[in-house]
């Protein structure tokens, strides 16, 4: 019992979900003696649902990625039916695989918010009651973590992340985008150069004063709200999603090339654009967007998605601008850096 004690310890006292992630991985695998435990995220994309491998703990050691490096183990999840079972009809699966003589076990990380993952426990033996019993209790720890997780970290009204999480998302971006190398310790846990490039844009509701004064603070938030519905039926699971403040909103996207982030974003904006509001009816949105490198700050990147949402505004609102395709054609200037002197006084 001590011994249990002291996982549940471990596991609570981290913040970061990847750590929470590993802890409750390692706990498993040591209580119910396992060969090995993964889990996986669901991933939504055009072609259907994807697992990713996020964690994996076993007797060749363990390896994880953080929220910003997904692994390299993407599975469609048709090709594990135990898992789409899982997934689908949020049941716990097992499955005897007779040519490794292992026994597969899946529990379905099931949230508020729905099906978010698969935590795989593979055993030589099946797992008697008792072992069940643990590998549920610590899932539910591990739920409950990250509701608790999901309660600080989001917006009360849209559910969408906030503002106050924002700048260490965005930190863990420019930190992972700043080390293309890394040293040994480092690259167990890091993929190959997939080619993708990560985008913020900033999104900002047209006329939203207007809502207010005409309608009422009420209506104005249902729009805040049905648009972060929206948002989260345009974008990608693991795109991130955070409402910036009053009408403002940000996503932060991975994608090869700006076309696919312009098509991601536009397809969003016809979806605000035809979307009929109760009392309102239409409603739109102005979308400024911009490439993040890594020798960027915060403020710069925050800046450049800014300004192009300014032109964006000012070329009449309901449309997307791209910084960079903006500074290419000369139709914005390349913002201004802080001065490095320093004054004493």
């Amino acid at each position: 019992m001590i011994h249990v004690l002291k996982h549940v310890e471990s596991i609570t006292q981290h913040r970061d979900r990847s750590l929470l992630e590993l802890g409750v991985a390692s706990a498993l695998f040591e209580l119910v003696k396992a060969k090995e435990v993964n889990l996986y995220k669901v991933q939504a994309e055009d072609s259907g649902h994807f697992l990713e491998r996020v964690t994996h703990v076993g007797q060749d050691g363990l390896r994880f990625n953080s929220e910003f490096e997904p692994g390299n183990d993407l599975i469609p999840v048709s090709d594990r039916p135990e898992m789409q079972a899982c997934v689908e009809e949020a049941q716990i699966v097992r499955r005897h695989d007779e040519v490794a003589g292992i026994f597969v076990h899946c529990f379905p990380i099931r949230v508020e918010r729905g099906v978010l993952g698969v935590l795989e426990v593979i055993c030589a033996n099946p797992l008697v009651d008792e072992d069940l019993g643990t590998a549920e209790g610590f899932l539910g720890l591990y739920r409950n973590y990250l509701n608790l997780l999901d309660y600080s970290e989001r917006d009360t009204l849209t559910g969408l992340r906030n503002r106050k999480t924002f700048d260490e998302n965005i930190s863990k971006i420019l930190g992972n985008i700043s080390r293309p190398g890394g040293d040994d310790a480092d690259q167990h846990r890091r993929r190959p150069d997939d080619g993708l490039q990560h985008w913020l844009a900033v999104v900002d509701v047209d006329h939203f004063k207007r809502v207010n004064d005409q309608f009422g603070h009420l209506y104005g938030d249902e729009v805040l709200l049905l648009l972060a519905r929206i948002m989260r039926q345009s974008f990608r699971q693991q795109d991130k999603l955070f409402r910036f403040g009053g009408e403002e909103f940000v996503v932060v996207l991975r994608a090869a090339t700006g076309a696919e982030v312009h098509r991601a974003l536009e397809r969003f904006r016809q979806a605000v654009e035809g979307y009929a509001f109760p009392q309102i009816g239409q409603v739109t949105a102005s979308i400024g967007y911009t490439l993040i490198k890594p020798d960027d700050t915060i403020p710069d990147i925050v800046g450049r998605a800014d300004d192009a949402l300014y032109v964006a505004k000012e070329s009449g609102r309901n449309q997307l601008a791209n910084y960079e395709t903006l500074l290419a054609e000369g139709r914005i200037a390349v913002r201004e850096q802080p001065s490095s002197d320093i004054e004493f006084f």
